[in-house]
C-alpha cells in the first residue's frame, strides 16, 4: 500500500476504490472544508457552524453559502485499504480562531472517515481509525464519524472501524449512520471504541425513520457517558445478529451545548427514543449475544442505568404505535464498582418523570433471569403473544417478571 497524506474526493454521481493508506491529520487542502447546517429541533433558526476533515468522501460546493461544502449525492465509496483521521490539529486550529474560548456554543468539530450525500453507498472492506487525539479538556463538540451518509443510502462495514484516544467529556461517536431517514446500516465485520471520554455514543444509528440497523458481527465498547449501540429516533427496524459487548464508566456530564439535550449515564444495546407520530413501530428482535458492565461510582449522578433494551416515550398527547420486543439470544447485564443503579433485560421509561404509557409487545423471550427482568415508570405491557423460557428451552413462569419503579 501507498501512504496519502491528503483525502480522496469524488463529487456527485462519483465512484472510488481506496487501496492505499489514507493518513489525514492536515487541515488544509482537499482533506479539509466548513459548512453549517439548521433544522436544530430546540433553536429554531440557528445554524451551526463546523469545520471538518475528511478521509474518503463525496464533495461538492454550496451554492447557498459560497465557501462551503455539501456533501455530494448518488456517490459509490469503498475502502478497501486504510484510514486513520486524526482530531488533533483540526481542534487546534480550531482553538487558535477562538477569541472567546468559551464561545462554543453553536461549533462542531468534525472527523469523517467516508462521508457521502443522499442515495449513496459505502462499504468498508479495510480499516478505518477515529483517533479522538486532541486535548482532552476540550469544550467544543466533538464528532468523529466512521461512516456518514444521508437519506436512502447503504452503508456496509465488512472490515474494522476502531475509534481510539482520549476523547472528551463534549465527544459524540458515531460508527454507521446519519441523521437520515430510510437509511441500511449494516455491521457484519468489527467496531470497537476505547476512549477515555465521551459524552455520547452510537455505533449502527439514525435520527430519521424507516430503514434498518443489522449487526451481523462483533461491537466492543469502553468508554463514558450515554451508550446506545443500536440506536433509533423512530421507526427503523433493529436487529442484532451479532456480539455486542459495553463497558460503561457511567458518569453524569453537564451538557454545555444549548441545542443538545441533557441526559443521564445510560448503556443500552437497542435504543429506541420517539415522540408522537403516526408510523409504524418496527420490532427489535436480538437473536445475539449481548454483555454490558455498568460501573457506578459517586461520578455516575442520580440516575445511571442498564438495559439490554431502552424505550424512551417523549410526552404522551397524540398517536404512539406498539412497539415489539423479541430475544431468542442472551443478554447478561452486570454492575460493578461502589454505587448500584437500575438494570434488567429491558428497561421503559425509566429515565422519566412524566406519565407516559408507552405500548409495549413482549414476543418470544429467553432469559436466565430468576427474577424481573422488565423495569418501568409508565408502559402498558402485552405479554399475550409471549413465549417465555430459558436457555435450556423450558417454559418459565410469568409471574414476577415485572417491576414498576416509583
Amino acid at each position: 500500500m501507498n501512504t496519502r497524506y491528503h483525502a480522496i474526493v469524488v463529487g456527485k454521481g462519483g465512484y472510488v476504490v481506496n487501496e492505499d493508506i489514507l493518513e489525514i491529520s492536515e487541515p488544509s487542502g482537499i482533506s479539509y472544508f466548513e459548512y453549517s447546517h439548521g433544522n436544530i429541533p430546540n433553536n429554531p433558526g440557528v445554524r451551526v457552524k463546523n469545520i471538518a476533515l475528511c478521509g474518503l468522501a463525496a464533495l461538492e460546493d454550496n451554492p447557498d453559502f459560497p465557501g462551503e461544502k455539501k456533501l455530494a449525492d448518488s456517490a459509490v465509496l469503498i475502502n478497501k485499504g486504510v484510514i486513520n483521521i486524526h482530531f488533533d490539529k483540526i481542534y487546534a486550529l480550531y482553538k487558535s480562531r477562538k477569541e472567546n474560548p468559551l464561545d462554543t456554543d453553536f461549533d462542531t468539530v468534525r472527523c469523517y472517515a467516508m462521508a457521502a450525500g443522499a442515495d449513496s453507498m459505502l462499504i468498508n472492506e479495510g480499516t478505518i481509525n477515529v483517533y479522538m487525539d486532541n486535548d482532552i479538556e476540550a469544550r467544543v463538540s466533538l464528532y468523529g464519524c466512521a461512516m456518514w451518509a444521508n437519506a436512502r443510502s447503504l452503508m456496509l462495514n465488512k472490515g474494522k472501524i476502531n475509534f481510539l484516544g482520549n476523547g472528551s467529556y463534549q465527544s459524540y461517536i458515531r460508527g454507521i449512520g446519519s441523521m437520515d431517514s430510510h437509511l441500511q446500516c449494516i455491521n457484519d465485520g468489527e467496531v470497537n471504541v476505547k476512549l477515555d471520554r465521551a459524552y455520547q455514543t452510537r455505533i449502527l444509528h439514525t435520527a430519521g425513520s424507516f430503514g434498518s440497523l443489522l449487526n451481523n458481527g462483533k461491537i466492543s465498547v469502553d468508554t463514558t457517558g450515554r451508550i446506545m449501540v443500536l440506536g433509533s429516533l423512530m421507526g427503523t427496524r433493529m436487529t442484532n445478529n451479532g456480539e455486542i459487548h459495553i463497558d460503561d464508566r457511567a458518569t453524569w456530564l453537564k451538557n454545555i451545548v444549548p441545542y443538545h439535550y441533557q441526559f443521564d449515564p445510560l448503556a443500552t444495546a437497542f435504543y429506541e427514543h420517539f415522540p408522537a407520530n403516526d408510523l409504524p413501530c418496527s420490532p427489535m428482535v436480538n437473536h445475539g449475544k449481548v454483555s454490558i458492565n455498568l460501573y457506578g461510582t459517586e461520578a455516575s449522578g442520580k440516575n445511571a442505568v442498564a438495559f439490554g433494551f431502552y424505550l424512551h416515550q417523549v410526552g404522551n398527547n397524540g398517536k404512539f404505535g406498539i412497539h415489539r420486543l423479541e430475544n431468542d439470544g442472551e443478554i447478561v447485564i452486570n454492575q460493578s464498582g461502589p454505587k448500584k443503579y437500575e438494570t434488567a433485560e429491558i428497561g421503559i421509561n425509566v429515565q422519566t418523570a412524566e406519565n407516559v404509557p408507552t405500548k409495549v409487545q413482549i414476543g418470544r423471550w429467553r432469559t436466565s433471569s430468576k427474577g424481573g427482568f422488565i423495569k418501568y415508570r409508565s408502559a402498558e405491557i402485552d405479554f399475550s403473544q409471549m413465549q417465555l423460557t430459558d436457555f435450556d428451552g423450558n417454559a418459565l413462569s410469568k409471574e414476577g417478571i415485572v417491576k414498576q419503579l416509583s
